[in-house]
Order: structure tokens, then sequence, then C-alpha cells
């Protein structure tokens, strides 16, 4: 169902097919995300935030959203993985790979690009967060800029829960 105001957004369950998942991409406003496999298995590459976007296959970006679709996971995984296997892959740009089993978790740090293939049908949880951490200001940004409403009213609620990192996002606002 749809964000209600009441619920944060970017809560999920995830289901699906063999062959299916996500294309390469970094999650939205620069939040951190946890994905739960409670069916199946997943195949992850991650890749920090200083690589390379056309090298790793990540869409162009045009303000907060892709200008440019992915490739599917598959597709990422026939035609770039193997290229991260060659001599003449870039050194020190080596994905971490994670394959996931029911069970377990995996984190994703804030920035972040990922791509995720189902081996199996699945079923996950996931949950995107805002955490304090070396991108709280670019989420912060993206935030005010591309979903203002949002962005009020989380710093209505800091105000009342983390007065510390209100003054930070208040402290950042000043600054531009």
């Amino acid at each position: 169902s749809g964000d209600d105001g009441e619920r944060p957004p970017g809560r999920w369950v995830l289901i699906g097919a063999e062959r299916g998942g996500t294309g390469m991409h970094v999650d939205p406003l620069w939040t951190h995300a946890w994905v739960t496999l409670l069916e199946g298995r997943k195949r992850w590459c991650l890749f920090p935030p200083d690589s390379d976007a056309e090298t790793i296959g990540l869409p162009a970006h045009n303000g907060l959203y892709e200008s440019a679709p992915p490739l599917s996971a598959s597709e990422w995984f026939e035609r770039i993985y193997p290229r991260t296997k060659r001599n003449d892959w870039p050194k020190g740009l080596a994905p971490t790979e994670v394959l996931q089993n029911p069970g377990e978790t995996v984190y994703v740090p804030a920035g972040w690009a990922h791509v995720v293939l189902n081996l199996d049908r699945s079923l996950a949880l996931t949950h995107n967060y805002a955490g304090r951490g070396p991108y709280f200001d670019r989420m912060w940004y993206d935030m005010a800029t591309y979903e203002p409403a949002f962005a009020r009213t989380w710093l209505r609620r800091l105000r009342l829960e983390r007065p510390d990192l209100a003054r930070d996002v208040e402290d950042a606002h000043r600054k531009d």
C-alpha cells in the first residue's frame, strides 16, 4: 500500500521471480538499507560510492532519478559481471560479492551501488532508513531538493526526537 504519513517510506515486502531482481542502482536519497531474505537465494554485487558509474554499469542520474533505464539484473550479470574478473578491470574496483540465503540479512551502506539477482523465487523484507554518517549531508540535501514536503515533516520530527540531528540539518541548511 502507499505511504499514509504514519509509516516511514522505504519499507517493502519483496516478492521476486527466479532471474528477476534489481538492476544496478544507488538507493534513493542516500539512505542505508537492510534486506532480510525469507525464501530463495539472492546474488549481490556492491560497489562503494567513489566507483566509476559508467564502468560498473550504473545509469546516469538527472537529479534524484535515473535518466537512463538500467540493465536488468540478469543482463548486468551476463554483460558486465564477467568484465569484473578480467585482468583489464580497474584495480581496486572489484565488487563486494554476496550470496544471500534464507534467514540472512544484507546491509547496504548509503551511497553504495548494487545489483541483485534472484537465483530462485524469493521473498524478502527490506527497509531504507536515514542514518548519521558520512553521507548524512548529501542525504539531507537530496531530500530537501527532491522531496521538500517530506523533508519538512522529517525535520519537525527530528526537532522532537533527535535535536542533535535537527541542529546538524539546520546548520548544513544555513551554509547553503
